[in-house]
């Protein structure tokens, strides 16, 4: 709003030109105050997850808002363009698992040049999971999926987590996990067996398969009686790592295989 350059005064006495103004001015300083008043209650009532205009900059979303325990939780999500600006940093995925889970507190995921990204995790107990999206300070609104009992008898799930996630040259990388049947609870005194894909570079070992892609066994442990197991692994040579964990099954379990933990491995 501006005021004119020009104002029309009525009357014909010299006082009227110029108290007249004086009234413009005062009745546009209180609409300026109470305008001012307005949009700072509008502003205040935003979410911290939105523009002034309202729309939403980080978005998280799950194919399923229930799974089955022992099933993948699919999350997807998209940034906005406005936060990204040139290359996309990583999304942080915070995440509330429900009592008993192993699951990470949260966890990364690369975004493409569009924004879109996506994480895939297992519901290894059952409960209400929740998730939220972090990107450059804005936060997604949170959604909630429902982990139940699987209907499946025997079915089995195993997690896998590992740190650092970035590890040096000689460090130490120690990994964790649980086997939990189709209820969610662990599955005691299962042997389980750790392996590593890399490029002719491998965790523990100067060796490398064949085609320089192949999984190579590293070893082997015993789920503990809260189904629980955790090893170490000595980082030799740097490059890109893949790790993952097998349960082979047995006559009252069925086999299951944990999702790839990548490594960067850096000199010191």
């Amino acid at each position: 709003m501006q005021l004119s350059d020009t104002y029309w005064i009525s009357g014909t006495g010299g006082m009227a030109g110029t108290i007249c103004p004086r009234i413009v001015l005062m009745s546009f300083m209180c609409l300026v105050l109470v305008s001012t008043a307005t949009i700072g209650d509008e502003i205040r009532e935003k979410p911290n997850n939105t523009t002034h205009d309202g729309p939403i900059q980080v978005i998280l979303d799950s194919d399923s808002r229930m799974v089955e325990i022992g099933d993948e939780i699919l999350l997807k999500g998209i940034i906005d363009k406005s936060l990204i600006g040139g290359a996309p940093s990583d999304v942080v995925i915070l995440i509330s698992a429900p009592e008993g889970s192993l699951a990470d507190t949260f966890i990364l995921s690369s975004p493409d040049q569009h924004g879109k990204f996506s994480y895939k995790l297992p519901a290894d107990v059952g409960g209400t999971w929740g998730f939220e999206a972090l990107y450059n300070g804005v936060n997604s609104p949170k959604i909630m999926v429902d982990a139940v009992p699987s209907t499946k008898a025997g079915k089995t799930t195993l997690t896998l987590s590992g740190w650092p996630a970035y590890p040096r040259v000689g460090d130490e990388v120690v990994f964790k996990g649980r086997l939990t049947d189709s209820s969610g609870k662990g599955v005691p005194n299962r042997e389980i067996g750790y392996q590593s894909e890399s490029s002719g570079k491998k965790l523990g070992s100067n060796e490398s398969g064949p085609d320089n892609s192949n999984w190579d066994v590293l070893g082997f442990g015993q789920t503990d009686q809260m189904g629980e197991y955790n090893f170490k692994i000595p980082v030799v040579q740097d490059g890109a790592i893949n790790v993952r964990v097998l349960f082979n099954g047995d006559g009252q379990y069925t086999p299951s295989e944990s999702k790839i933990i990548s490594l960067i491995v850096k000199n010191p």
